[in-house]
């Protein structure tokens, strides 16, 4: 058997979703978590996680409820929250053999003109259904039911099939345990993603992403940033495009841990970035290169009132966009060389674009 780009000790499979089943039926990772979600909040973090095994049982019943509604090829808009029901949604999609569009979902009574991005995605991709949560599903109903009939994006509304998340989570069926079965879902040359650019530098256009690139892709990354099933990885980033994305493939191809919440609870309080990397030792984490003199800015790094923060675990900070401009990085370093202890020497900045 040849290995791309990653050592011989790994399982080598050809789309990313296929690691799954292999890591959750090794005794060693069934109850080990892939994810875990953290919430800011009082009395304080509020966190909930999914095994190897859960994630990977779920992925099968998902896949298993879409495939009996829809074709192989096609292409499903997922409208869901940051948080681990996306992560499920995305993976099950592709185990399903489906196309995924996932955006960041507007407000779903369109009252303040930013659902702009939502049309352009629509009219793009033409999906056959949509996926939500209950309340914002019944919120775009009610919008349905006062808009006019002719409105061109209350017809693109229309037209789709709207399916709850909850209704796909309820629904249990039984995970196979055998490796041995054809696997159902997209292959190499299939898109299994449709990934919007983030529109920082014009108007979001979309990416069309193969299940065989994507794994390529993140084998090289894998590779690179030396990662491995003891690596923890924790990011804010929005999970909807580039590396926020990207990083949640790269956890189940390393059989990593990642630890993720969202960028509002980021902005918000700079800190919890510190907090979570603290918590759970974290060795890896992905930010733009704005992330750094915020946290200096405003994320209290010495206050004492605070329960203290201890960066020692870290190996990798990787720092997404562009430009980089030296001084923040020096900045940053110089101020949380003391929290970084040990560790800071061994640490890599790592640059991705």
């Amino acid at each position: 058997m040849s290995y791309e780009n990653y050592d011989p000790c790994f399982p080598d499979q050809p789309v990313v979703d296929q690691y799954l089943p292999v890591w959750a039926n090794l005794p060693s990772f069934r109850s080990k978590p892939a994810f875990i979600w953290a919430e800011d909040g009082l009395p304080g973090l509020q966190c909930s996680s999914l095994t190897y095994e859960a994630l990977n049982n779920s992925v099968y019943s998902i896949s298993s409820q879409l495939q009996l509604s829809f074709q192989r090829g096609d292409t499903l808009v997922i409208l869901c929250s940051p948080g681990l029901e996306l992560v499920q949604i995305l993976f099950a999609c592709q185990r399903a053999g489906l196309t995924s569009v996932p955006i960041i979902p507007p407000n779903p009574t369109f009252s303040n003109n930013d659902h702009h991005h939502l049309i352009r995605v629509l009219s793009q991709t033409q999906p056959k259904a949509a996926i939500a949560n209950r309340g914002y599903i019944a919120k775009v109903q009610e919008y349905l039911n006062l808009s006019l009939s002719e409105n061109p994006f209350s017809k693109l509304l229309h037209n789709l099939l709207w399916i709850s998340v909850e209704n796909l989570m309820e629904i249990n069926v039984s995970s196979y345990r055998s490796l041995h079965l054809s696997y159902p879902g997209c292959k190499v040359d299939e898109v299994y993603l449709v990934q919007y650019t983030s529109g920082a530098t014009g108007i979001p256009k979309p990416v069309l992403v193969t299940a065989g690139a994507a794994a390529h892709n993140v084998r090289l990354a894998r590779k690179s940033y030396d990662l491995h099933p003891n690596s923890v990885i924790t990011s804010w980033l929005p999970q909807y495009h580039d590396c926020g994305l990207m990083f949640l493939l790269l956890t189940i191809v390393s059989g990593a841990t990642c630890v993720l919440t969202s960028p509002n609870a980021f902005i918000t309080r700079p800190r919890l970035w510190l907090e979570l990397i603290t918590k759970f030792k974290a060795t890896c984490t992905p930010v733009p290169s704005f992330t750094l003199p915020l946290v200096i800015k405003r994320g209290h790094v010495f206050d004492k009132r605070l329960l203290p923060v201890n960066l020692s675990t870290m190996k990798n900070l990787i720092i997404i966009n562009e430009p980089i401009y030296q001084k923040p990085v020096e900045q940053f370093v110089e101020n949380v060389e003391p929290i970084w202890s040990k560790g800071f020497l061994d640490l890599s900045i790592l640059w991705a674009s």
